[in-house]
C-alpha cells in the first residue's frame, strides 16, 4: 500500500500549494481532492480460483476532479458534471496467502454527472476508464491457475452510482456502489476477467485553484460555484449516418501452453442516428465482422481450407450514443443473421467510445464481445459521419 499512499499525499500538496490564492485573474475555476474505500465481492468465470475469490476485495481510491460551470453548452445538457483523474489500489483477493491475482494499480480518468439534486443530497452517475498494472497474470509455468488476467496491463473501468451529501462549503461525504471491470480484451489469453462488485465510501474537499472572489460573505469560503439553472434550446440536431471501420487483434492460448497464436479481426458498419435529446441519440445499424481465428471454429474443416466467407459474420444492432463536448459513449446490442460457426454464441454487445477530430471524422476504440459480455476482441478504428435529411 505504500505507493498509492504516497501518490495521495504527493498530489494532496499540490493542491494546498495551487490553491493559495496563485492564479486569481480571469474566471473562477473549481475543484475538489476525493478519498474512496471499496469493499465487496468477485465475480469471475474462473476454473480454478473461485475458493480464493470468496474472500473478496477490498480498495483505496484518490481523485482530482474538477467542478464545472455551465461555460460550456455541453456542460448545462449534462447538468453541471464533475470530471477528473484518479489513482486506484486494489486487493482483488483478501486470501494473505494470494500469489496469484496480485493487487491491481489503475490510473483512470472519471466522469461524474448527477441524476438528481435535492437540498444537500445529489445522486450521481459515475464511470471512469484507464489502465491497470498488475504483476501477477498467466505464466504457464509460474502462474499456471491463473485463468482470468493474462497480461500486465489491462483496461480498467468501473460505473457507480453515489450519493453525496453537502457537509459543509468545504466537505462532503459520499455512499454508493457498483462493478469495477478488469481485462485485456482477449489481446493476451487465457482471461475471463475481473468483476468486482461493492459499495464505496468517501470524502471530498473542495477549493479554488484560479479566478477572482465571487462576492462570497467575508469569511466564507469562495471554493464552490454557484450553479444557475435556465432554460436550454431544444432544437435537436439532424440524423447522421455514421460508417465506420476497424480491425483488431485476438489471442489463442490455452491453459498451459508456452505462447498463443494472434489473430486479426476487423470490423464494418453502418448506423442510422436519430438524436432523441441534445446529449443522446439511438441508433440502428448493421455489421460485417471477420475473424480469421474462426479457422479453428469450423467442424470437419481443416484450418487451411476454411474460406474468408466461413470466417465472417454479418450482424445487425440496436445503440445508444451519450454526447460529452467531443467524446461520443457508445453501447450496441446485436445479433447474427449470417455465421458458420457457433463459437461465438448468437448475440453480442459493442462497448467504447468516439473522439471527435473533424466534424465528420471520429477516432473510435470499443470492446466487441461474445455469447453475451465475454470479450471478443477490441476495435481500433475510425468513424465518419454524415449528416442526413
Amino acid at each position: 500500500m505504500q505507493r498509492p499512499w504516497l501518490t495521495i499525499i504527493l498530489i494532496f500538496m499540490w493542491v494546498q500549494v495551487y490553491s493559495k490564492d496563485t492564479l486569481q485573474h480571469g474566471p473562477a475555476h473549481y475543484g475538489y481532492l476525493q478519498l474512496l474505500y471499496h469493499s465487496g465481492t468477485t465475480w469471475s468465470r474462473t476454473e480454478y480460483l473461485s475458493d480464493e475469490f470468496a474472500s473478496g476485495f477490498r480498495g483505496v481510491e484518490m481523485r482530482l476532479g474538477f467542478q464545472s460551470t455551465g461555460k460550456r453548452t455541453w456542460e448545462l445538457f449534462h447538468h453541471y458534471p464533475r470530471f477528473g483523474v484518479g489513482v486506484n489500489y486494489t486487493d482483488a483477493i483478501l486470501n494473505p496467502k494470494d500469489t496469484t491475482i496480485g493487487n491491481p494499480f489503475s490510473g483512470f480518468v472519471f466522469f461524474s454527472a448527477p441524476w438528481i439534486r435535492f437540498g444537500r443530497l445529489t445522486l450521481y452517475s459515475d464511470m471512469a476508464l484507464g489502465l491497470s498494472y498488475t504483476s501477477l497474470f498467466h505464466d504457464p509455468v509460474l502462474n499456471p491457475y491463473n485463468d482470468v488476467i493474462a497480461s500486465r496491463l489491462n483496461l480498467h473501468f468501473s460505473y457507480n452510482l453515489n450519493l453525496g451529501f453537502i457537509l459543509n462549503k468545504r466537505f462532503d461525504l459520499y455512499a454508493g456502489g457498483g462493478l469495477t471491470h478488469y481485462s485485456n480484451g482477449a489481446i493476451q489469453s487465457p482471461q475471463k476477467g475481473l468483476n468486482n462488485w461493492g459499495f464505496n465510501a468517501g470524502l471530498s474537499y473542495h477549493f479554488k485553484y484560479s479566478g477572482k472572489e465571487s462576492g462570497h460573505a467575508a469569511g466564507e469560503p469562495d471554493v464552490r460555484p454557484s450553479l444557475t439553472y435556465f432554460e436550454i434550446p431544444d432544437t435537436l440536431p439532424g440524423n447522421e449516418l455514421q460508417i465506420m471501420a476497424a480491425v483488431g487483434i485476438v489471442d489463442k492460448q490455452r491453459l498451459g501452453e508456452m505462447e498463443g497464436t494472434h489473430y486479426f479481426t476487423s470490423s464494418l458498419t453502418a448506423d442510422y442516428a436519430v438524436p432523441v435529446t441534445m446529449k443522446n441519440r439511438i441508433t440502428f445499424g448493421l455489421d460485417y465482422m471477420f475473424d480469421s481465428s474462426l479457422e479453428l471454429s469450423i467442424k470437419g474443416v481443416p484450418p487451411d481450407e476454411v474460406t474468408t466467407l466461413q470466417k465472417s459474420y454479418l450482424g445487425s444492432h440496436m445503440g445508444y450514443q451519450v454526447l460529452i463536448d467531443r467524446i461520443t459513449l457508445l453501447f450496441n446490442f446485436g445479433t447474427y443473421f449470417m455465421q458458420h460457426s457457433l463459437d461465438r454464441g448468437i448475440w453480442f454487445m459493442r462497448a467504447g467510445g468516439r473522439l471527435r477530430v473533424t466534424d465528420h471524422l471520429h477516432a473510435h476504440i470499443c470492446i466487441k464481445t461474445k455469447a453475451g459480455i465475454r470479450a471478443d476482441w477490441i476495435e481500433w478504428g475510425m468513424a465518419y459521419y454524415v449528416h442526413v435529411p
